[in-house]
């Protein structure tokens, strides 16, 4: 609809005639005008057919009075404001002898509309979908959509030309009592006939040909019947595809007539509407006044809605500018007032103005001022799972790309030992890649609707949808496990691969999680080796590692998705377990393999979180530095100054004092009575000896659990590095995961969040309340 809009500026008369008025005058000649005016009609009513099949009336009745208290702000408050600029604007109105009934509701209606299939291309674009603030724009635009199409009715009605001796009064009651019958025919009457052709049509099958073009002409023929009534034609269209469910029958009519519909007959609407305009009397003070006011109604009524709705100043003011975004629908409000002789040429020229000026702001706005507000406004404390505290919620991101990542991600989420004393939220994520003609969007989906995909008809919706529904089920049964003291939010990002990224880490900001889990970009194959599945997933990787605003963990799963994890018992996991002698058999033996480093001391409180859990046994392994290791030296340092080397030397002295105390906190804090937990020091001298440690103890465990080691200078890595396949998996990792590396077992490598790791402001790390499990 946006290609639409712009090519019929292009062929706008007042843009023409700058290149050649003999051009304009074939392409409009004043014969043919009703002609192209009737095909450009013809494309607004398919365009209102198909705002009816995308048209979702049901996450409308689940809101709460949030969003009730941003819906009175943000739309009747503005319509109120908007019947209040009428008054203002009124002389130049009636001027022309124009003014009739309600024609203050066209004013009221275009400063309150909001459009929901324009507002959230933009908060795709803006990354703003899986926030707080995006998911209250949507929710107040879907009912502002509603409402919106109600006001249309009103103003119909009262615009409706009264027959000769019948009373205005009287003609508007007729109207609406005539659009309320008609709306009750076409959902008791028609949906229920289309339900019947639907649930008719075998599996895997499309409805006939005939069925499809009855049901076009059937578009037609409701608009006519409105039409005729003094309904306006727009109103049958609509109903008649709000009587067809969301379905393939759905997807099959938007497919026969999208592309003409809005590659070719929309245009010349909006060329139609362009010739309306007259810009000439525009620039008048008091035109420019209402103008800068309208555009301004919306984010004067955000502040104001934030002083009741509990919400930040600058969210209200943010959500207000959002809910600006004027689409199609206001437009087609004044063209009926302009045709029936409601509003004159300035007031119709005005009010598009606003339209347009109202919905370009919106993102240059957002993107310039509001997003960098959010960066200073959103600094969140616990970022990492070494900083968290005893008592506070464990926020998790997990990373879906497919089903078969969903036993590997949901194991590791259940051995993250859920308690009344750590509670856990978790937002699984489904990553889908954007491909074709698709729309970027996020979908918020709940327990009352796995289904949540809104009103697309988009069949590349539909490919996916099934997957998403297998991954919804799946976190809905690990929620009702651990209703208690867990709680589970589903969504589905769809945006192109090379910024899915950014979607990742806007979700952390925003959800302030401690971690974020994704899965390794490779998958087992039958023989037991990893292989690629799909290699641009390996970006997403790397780019969420290198912007996370909080610790990332990357799982490479090679069977732990297997994991007997049935025999743990939910209610002793859900209250605690207080005492390790009555440990269940250990089903998943985790080794944790430390070095050190920021990396490694948080891959030790993960590991130590899991191994409160009661079928977990857990072993950390400490590679210690030989005597007869040769100490690396910081060669390749940038500049090679010797200020510059000593920085390095000393901070790496200092990670070790910090690491010597995390350790030693660490073996304090084990229970003496505890067979679970042990503590063990392996000596190793160089990269080699590691290689040969690791492999002494491969058959052991299900789980290793290694910190990536980014920036760590020590002996026992020395050549692993250079020779990594993956870097993003660090130098332990990389070897565990090698296809020469006899076993086949799960790998957990962890990066922590670096800004916020403990010393870097000058505390110690026993003075840091760290895993307190």
């Amino acid at each position: 609809m946006i290609n639409g809009g712009q090519s019929g500026l292009v062929l706008c008369p007042s843009i023409l005639n700058m290149i050649s008025g003999a051009l304009t005058r074939q392409l409009w000649p004043e014969k043919g005008m009703t002609n192209l005016e009737t095909l450009a009609n013809l494309g607004l009513v398919y365009v209102m057919f198909f705002k009816g099949l995308e048209m979702d009336l049901t996450p409308i009745t689940r809101r709460g009075k949030k969003t009730l208290g941003l819906t009175v702000a943000l739309i009747f408050l503005p319509f109120a404001i908007g019947c209040a600029l009428h008054a203002l604007f009124s002389k130049g109105d009636t001027a022309d002898g124009t003014s009739g009934n309600g024609v203050f509701m066209y004013w009221g209606s275009v400063v309150a509309a909001t459009s929901f299939p324009t507002l959230a291309p933009i908060l795709a674009r803006l990354k703003l979908l899986c926030t707080d603030i995006g998911r209250d724009a949507l929710s107040v635009g879907m009912i502002s959509d509603l409402c919106s199409w109600f006001l249309v009715v009103v103003v119909i009605a009262l615009s409706a030309t009264p027959p000769t001796g019948q009373s205005t009064y009287s003609t508007t009651f007729l109207v609406l009592l005539f659009t309320v019958l008609f709306m009750v025919f076409c959902m008791g009457v028609i949906r229920p006939l289309i339900m019947r052709i639907i649930k008719g049509t075998p599996d895997g099958e499309n409805c006939s040909d005939s069925t499809i073009h009855t049901l076009l002409f059937m578009v037609l023929a409701c608009g006519l019947v409105t039409e005729f009534f003094g309904a306006y034609s727009l109103l049958g269209a609509f109903m008649m595809g709000m009587c067809i469910p969301q379905s393939f029958l759905a997807t099959i009519l938007v497919e026969k007539m999208e592309d003409c519909v809005l590659g070719v007959l929309m245009p010349l609407y909006f060329a139609m509407v362009a010739i309306q305009t007259n810009t000439s009397t525009l620039f008048s003070k008091l035109n420019l006044a209402v103008i800068f006011l309208a555009a301004l109604v919306k984010p004067l009524c955000g502040l104001f809605a934030s002083f009741f709705c509990g919400i930040p100043h600058q969210d209200g003011i943010a959500l207000g500018l959002l809910l600006g975004a004027k689409g199609l629908l206001p437009v087609v409000i004044i063209s009926i007032g302009y045709e029936r002789q409601h509003l004159s040429k300035e007031a119709y020229s005005t009010l598009l103005l606003v339209i347009l000026l109202s919905t370009m702001i919106v993102g240059p706005t957002m993107a310039l001022v509001y997003k960098k507000m959010m960066r200073k406004s959103l600094p969140y404390q616990q970022r990492t799972i070494e900083g968290a505290q005893a008592n506070e919620d464990f926020r998790v991101i997990a990373c879906i790309h497919a089903p078969r990542n969903i036993p590997s991600i949901i194991n590791v989420l259940e051995i993250s030992n859920v308690s009344p004393h750590s509670p856990m939220s978790v937002f699984a994520l489904h990553l889908v890649e954007l491909i074709g003609r698709a729309s970027a969007m996020h979908i918020v989906h709940d327990s009352s609707s796995s289904s949540s995909w809104g009103g697309s008809a988009n069949t590349f919706f539909s490919r996916k949808r099934a997957q998403s529904d297998q991954i919804i089920t799946a976190f809905e049964s690990y929620e009702q496990l651990h209703s208690t003291y867990t709680s589970v939010q589903t969504l589905t990002v769809v945006s192109p691969v090379d910024t899915m990224h950014e979607d990742i880490c806007s979700l952390a900001e925003d959800k302030q999680t401690a971690l974020i889990l994704l899965p390794f970009h490779k998958q087992q194959g039958m023989d037991g080796k990893l292989e690629d599945s799909n290699e641009e997933f390996r970006a997403v990787n790397q780019n969420v590692m290198g912007l996370a605003p909080c610790s990332v963990g990357l799982l490479v799963d090679r069977g732990i998705g297997m994991l007997s994890l049935s025999a743990t018992n939910p209610s002793s996991n859900s209250v605690g377990v207080s005492s390790r002698s009555n440990r269940q058999q250990h089903a998943a033996r985790v080794a944790m393999i430390y070095v050190g480093g920021p990396d490694d001391r948080e891959a030790l409180s993960y590991a130590w979180r899991m191994a409160a859990h009661p079928i977990v046994s857990l072993t950390v392994i400490r590679l210690v530095v030989g005597e007869n290791a040769v100490e690396v030296e910081p060669m390749d340092f940038p500049g090679d100054d010797e200020a510059g080397i000593l920085t390095i030397l000393t901070q790496s002295e200092r990670e070790k004092e910090i690491d010597e105390e995390f350790v030693s906190a660490f073996q304090k804090r084990i229970p003496n009575d505890d067979d679970s937990i042990v503590y063990t020091e392996k000596v190793s001298n160089s990269g080699e000896e590691t290689v040969s440690l690791l492999r002494e103890m491969e058959h052991d465990y299900d789980l290793y659990v290694v910190g990536r080691g980014q920036s760590v200078l020590s002996p026992l890595t020395v050549g692993l590095v250079e020779w990594s396949e993956c870097p993003e998996l660090g130098a332990v990792g990389d070897v565990l995961v090698t296809s020469d590396f006899a076993a086949h077992v799960s790998v957990l490598v962890v990066q922590q969040y670096a800004v916020a790791r403990p010393g870097a402001n000058g505390k110690k790390a026993s003075d840091v309340e760290a895993m307190p499990f």
